[in-house]
């Protein structure tokens, strides 16, 4: 007599948390052999910062994704956000900490304008933020002409992004900070549980009395939040901002959910799980660049690392039937 669903949930739900362990591990002897550079502390603490912008933007899609949907504007809203917030600095002299509020609350206009879009045009939100991608992006070329921003001067703010501490970056901390209420929120709250209930079964999760359309644009509104965070802490870091920046974010932020085990199909989602999957690809990335591999065949395996994702995530949930 075979297990109960939930059981086999379980059980392939901790198989593929083991799966992106091994993977970490793989890829990390791999690349030691490769290379001399990558088993370093100079590297390790590097790849650790290098990590933080697609830790927060990662863990904000995991609450979309829940739902079966996928933002693809993330990388556009992040983008900018970071180019408000550096010309609020530059040209209007606001404090970058009060910039750095201004920021999140833009990331979450951003969103939210997205879900309510999504609820009037009753159109499944990859294609709302497909488009509306495009419109953000606009928005940047319009506000940069184009061009870079930088010397934002001296403040506590760019203080915070580049010191660190027991030689990990401030920021490190608080995508960790992040990756723990994230979690906390996502098992605990009944917007979560929610969001999870749409992914299962939209119309069931309706009868039952979800509020579907408050709920769109609150899971859209928080995905900004998260872009603006992440935003908040890339300036924080650079202390500039480029018009072309955060493309393929999306691609990278749903990648991890799904290696993470989470479903395209919603219903399903882990923020640790996310968090191994977005490990997994960034060493990857690490690796290949110290390896001298052009970003075009980076890009290459990170499509590829997308369509296994998925071809495995399927073949699960076809064991769980």
């Amino acid at each position: 007599m075979g297990l109960p669903v939930k059981s086999r949930k379980l059980q392939i739900r901790n198989k593929t948390s083991a799966a992106v362990l091994v993977g970490i591990v793989v890829v990390c002897i791999l690349f030691s052999t490769l290379t001399t550079t990558f088993a370093t502390s100079n590297n390790f603490f590097r790849l650790l910062r290098q990590m933080v912008v697609m830790v927060v933007i990662s863990t904000g899609m995991t609450f979309v994704v829940a739902t079966g949907e996928m933002d693809i504007s993330v990388g556009a809203i992040y983008n900018l956000v970071v180019n408000a917030m550096a010309l609020m600095i530059l040209h209007l002299g606001i404090n970058p900490w009060i910039c750095a509020l201004l920021g999140i609350l833009i990331g979450v206009l951003c969103g939210a304008l997205n879900g309510t879009i999504g609820v009037f045009l009753k159109l499944p939100m990859i294609i709302i933020t497909l488009g509306m991608s495009y419109v953000y992006k606009g928005l940047t070329l319009i506000l940069t002409d184009g061009y870079s921003i930088g010397n934002l001067g001296q403040s506590s703010f760019f203080d915070f992004g580049v010191g660190t501490t027991f030689r990990v970056n401030n920021t490190v901390y608080v995508a960790i900070l992040v990756v723990l209420v994230a979690a906390w929120v996502l098992h605990k709250t009944v917007m979560a549980r929610d969001f999870l209930a749409m992914g299962s079964n939209q119309n069931a999760a309706r009868y039952s009395g979800v509020p579907i359309h408050r709920r769109k644009i609150q899971n859209e509104a928080l995905m900004g939040a998260f872009a603006g965070l992440a935003a908040v802490l890339s300036l924080s870091f650079m202390a500039s901002a480029t018009s072309e920046g955060g493309s393929g974010y999306e691609m990278l932020a749903i990648t991890a959910v799904v290696a993470g085990g989470g479903s395209t199909d919603g219903g399903k989602a882990s923020v640790f799980g996310t968090l191994g999957g977005i490990v997994l690809i960034m060493v990857i990335k690490n690796g290949l660049m110290l390896m001298g591999i052009s970003t075009a065949y980076q890009q290459a395996v990170e499509g590829i690392l997308l369509v296994l994702a998925i071809a495995l995530q399927r073949l699960t949930n076809r064991k769980t039937r």
